[in-house]
């Protein structure tokens, strides 16, 4: 499924929010687990060698840390 993130991002100061589409929302499995409503950064994703920011971490209404990577996954960071 792709999302336009331009729909369901919105950036407040240095924050961006990001919400889940009523249709991803609704297509998850019913559970007792609550849903992934929104979320906000809590830190930056760091290359280790380079210093170069590459994604964010953020915290989902629910409690989950999620990465989020500007480009692609990367596996030698530090959180800052």
């Amino acid at each position: 499924m792709v999302i336009d993130l331009q729909e369901t991002t919105r950036c407040v100061g240095a924050t961006v929010i990001l919400r889940v589409p009523s249709g991803v929302r609704e297509s998850r499995p019913v559970s007792n687990e609550p849903k992934r409503l929104h979320a906000h950064a809590v830190k930056r994703i760091l290359d280790r060698q380079s210093g170069e920011l590459v994604g964010w971490l953020y915290e989902w209404n629910t409690g989950e840390l999620v990465p989020r990577w500007k480009t692609k996954i990367q596996n030698d960071v530090v959180y800052d």
